[in-house]
Order: C-alpha cells, then sequence, then structure tokens
C-alpha cells in the first residue's frame, strides 16, 4: 500500500515538474478546459441561483393556495389563446366576498390588483415607475411582513377607502434618506395625497416575493377612487388560501361550482376564469431549468472537445520529447503500467488544473455580480465538484493514447532516439 502512494507521489511531483518546465505550453493547453468548465459550471450556477431566489419567492407564497385571474399561466403554450381570454371579466372584489362566504374551504381570501408606471412626490423627491399594489385588510394575513415603523391598514381603513399607503424599504429612502421620518407624513400618489401608515423593513427583492424592498400598498376601495376596476387591462386577482387540513383539490371544486354558478354559465360552457396554482409554476420553471442546463452543458461539451485535442497534442509532444528517458526506465525495471500511470496522471493535472482555473472565474464574477446588481448567486460544492470532475475524466479520456503509446515503446528503440 506505502508503495503505491510513493509511487503516486512521484508520479504527481514529476508531472508538476514538467508541467511548470513548460509553463507556455500548458497553460495555452488547459486553456480550452478552463473555458470549457467555465462555460458549464456558469450555467449551473445562474440555473441554481435563480431557482433558489425562485423557490424563495414562491416558498414564501406558500402551496396551499389558489388564484383566481383572467389569464391561465403557460409556459411554452404555442397556442395561447389570448384572445379569448383578454374577453373574459376582471374578477371582483363582490366575487371575492362571495366566495369567502359561500367555500367553506377557504381561510384567507383577498383581492389583489397592480398597476404600473406611477409616481411618487414628497417636497422636491419624486420616485418615477413605480409599481402600486391594491388589497385589501386580508393581505397582512396572507403574506410575511415585518415593519421598520407603522403598521399595516386594518379592514375599516382599507373598506372605506382612506387615503394610506405602505412602503417598501428602498422607495422610502428614495423619497426621504431618513426613513423613519416619513411615517405619518402626506405624500403625493396620483395627484392624490396619501399618508404613510407604515414603512416596511429592508428584506431585498427576492423574484415572486410577494413584499420586497420596491413595494408600495394602499387599500383596494382607495384604488377605484382614481381607477376603474372592471377595466379588461386590469389582471386582479382573487388568492384563497384553503383551511390546514383540505387539500388544493378540494378548494378549487368549491370555488368553480360557486364562480360557474355566480357568472350564470351553462352546463356546456367553459370557464370564463382560470384558478392558477403553485404546481403549474413549479412544473414550468423545472422543465425550463432542465432546458438551460442542457443547452449550457453542450455549449461546454463543445469548449472541452477543443481542450481534449490539446491535451493529447501536448501529451504526444511530451511523450516524444521524453522517449530516450521512457527506454531507460523500461530498462532499468519500469513497468508498462508505471508508464502508464505516469501520463496518465500528468493529463489528469493538466485538465484538473484547467477546470480549477474555470471554476476560479466563475468564483470572481459571482461575487461581482452579487455586488453591483445585488442579486445572490451561488457557487455551490456540487456544481465545484461537477467541474472538477468532468475536467478530471476529460483528461483522463485525452490522456489515455499518448500514455498507451508511451507505456508500448520498445526500451531499446527509445534509448536510440536522439
Amino acid at each position: 500500500m506505502l508503495k503505491w502512494i510513493d509511487l503516486w507521489v512521484e508520479n504527481i511531483r514529476l508531472s508538476l515538474q514538467e508541467l511548470l518546465s513548460n509553463r507556455m505550453r500548458s497553460f495555452l493547453s488547459l486553456l480550452g478546459i478552463a473555458i470549457g468548465i467555465f462555460c458549464i459550471v456558469a450555467v449551473f450556477t445562474a440555473v441554481d441561483s435563480i431557482k433558489k431566489n425562485l423557490d424563495d419567492g414562491l416558498n414564501k407564497l406558500g402551496n396551499n393556495f389558489i388564484m383566481i385571474q383572467k389569464w391561465p399561466w403557460a409556459f411554452g403554450d404555442n397556442n395561447y389563446a389570448w384572445w379569448k381570454y383578454w374577453n373574459r371579466p376582471v374578477p371582483s372584489r363582490d366575487e371575492m366576498e362571495l366566495l369567502k362566504q359561500e367555500v367553506a374551504a377557504c381561510q384567507y381570501a383577498d383581492i389583489v390588483v397592480s398597476i404600473g408606471d406611477q409616481s411618487l412626490k414628497k417636497n422636491n423627491a419624486l420616485v418615477d415607475n413605480v409599481t402600486i399594489t391594491a388589497a385589501t385588510a386580508a393581505f397582512a394575513q396572507m403574506n410575511d411582513m415585518e415593519f421598520l415603523c407603522g403598521r399595516f391598514f386594518n379592514s375599516t381603513e382599507e373598506s372605506s377607502g382612506a387615503p394610506i399607503i405602505i412602503l417598501g424599504y428602498e422607495i422610502a429612502k428614495q423619497l426621504n434618506t431618513n426613513v423613519e421620518s416619513l411615517l405619518g407624513q402626506e405624500i403625493v400618489l396620483h395627484n392624490k395625497r396619501v399618508k404613510v401608515l407604515g414603512i416596511l423593513k429592508k428584506v431585498g427583492n427576492g423574484m415572486f416575493s410577494p413584499v420586497n424592498d420596491n413595494t408600495v400598498l394602499i387599500g383596494y376601495n382607495f384604488l377605484k377612487t382614481f381607477q376603474k376596476m372592471d377595466d379588461l387591462g386590469l389582471d386582479a386577482t382573487i388568492k384563497m388560501v384553503a383551511r390546514e387540513g383540505i387539500s388544493v383539490e378540494e378548494l378549487k371544486d368549491d370555488i368553480k361550482r360557486v364562480l360557474r354558478s355566480s357568472r350564470r354559465l351553462r352546463p356546456m360552457q367553459e370557464d370564463n376564469f382560470a384558478m392558477n396554482e403553485m404546481s403549474i409554476l413549479k412544473n414550468g420553471f423545472n422543465a425550463m431549468y432542465q432546458q438551460v442546463n442542457m443547452g449550457g452543458f453542450f455549449i461546454g461539451l463543445l469548449s472541452l472537445l477543443i481542450g481534449a485535442f490539446g491535451i493529447a497534442n501536448i501529451m504526444f509532444v511530451s511523450v516524444r520529447e521524453r522517449t530516450k528517458q521512457i527506454g531507460i526506465k523500461k530498462a532499468i525495471g519500469g513497468k508498462r503500467s508505471d508508464i502508464l500511470i505516469e501520463f496518465l496522471i500528468e493529463a489528469v493535472l493538466l485538465s484538473v488544473l484547467g477546470g480549477a482555473m474555470g471554476v476560479a472565474i466563475v468564483f470572481v464574477l459571482v461575487k461581482i455580480i452579487s455586488i453591483a446588481f445585488h442579486f445572490p448567486l451561488y457557487l455551490t460544492g456540487h456544481n465545484i465538484l461537477i467541474g472538477v470532475s468532468i475536467s478530471a475524466i476529460i483528461g483522463l479520456i485525452a490522456g489515455f493514447i499518448p500514455a498507451y503509446y508511451a507505456s508500448q515503446l520498445d526500451p531499446v528503440k527509445a534509448i536510440r532516439t536522439t
């Protein structure tokens, strides 16, 4: 056992010595491997990071709810009948109240409408392109929110259409750097003065998270004072959460029964509403992740193929340069397997160094992007292991033929080589 360990250590030492003696040639050879591993690990890292951020946002939404909307969620559907969905009625607050009363499986119900391209103003500070979300008081019960100061509006304030507003941390900071001083102050929204009732803690801007640093919340009935709620361009959503112990399918059945009756749909008529659920999103995103991963893997393989030829080439050159040394080793009792292992180790080491270089580049880019764009990226140990393992396998495959050729050299002819 110790003999084998000594042999491998010695072979690694000799391989490193050989690679360092031809630095430029070694660098150019491992560059192809580095680019290939970079492509594969970078794509895997990007997909994993997007997936984690999406999953974090989706987990905050929960799994036991139904979203009632005009538009059904769909991924990659080339036959999406948008013209049919466009003419569907917009879900209304009256429908939400009816469902809350009639659907026994429902624990919470809320109606949410988002309108974009709004502006907020406080003295000389102006924040443009703001998306305003209007909801009922149940929004606070259905979503986790932490307040830096103030509170959420109650059902009385919301139903009366009180001009009050909740600000995300980043929006508040753009209006006044002294964020907490905004509490209780009036700002201008849509030419209306509204009172700041609460300011949310800084939580970041996770994907699909219902509450983030750019959140702006107002009451649903207040929105009705300056926006027509039956506008077909609105994507109003009724969100219903199932009671504990009630499945989403049971909730869907009850909603369908009540809503079809309310909208007076005949038995043979299809639903003029969509019931979207978390499984649709997760299945769609999982399919997308697989396609992107596959694309990145094949792009990386093309680069790795070029790198493999480069390693095979440098190994053949190395065999030719050391032919006499090989002959001497075999003449003094060196085995073919020893020669084979020596060159295989050199090829694998060269390839792994290239892979490590590719992973190092990904690591640096992950840190830069995370800091510059405030979007968390995650280079996992699993992806690092994939990169190093693939590079080792490529080195093994690319180096086998040169190593086998070296192990089969005739010692007498090898020694006579000039």
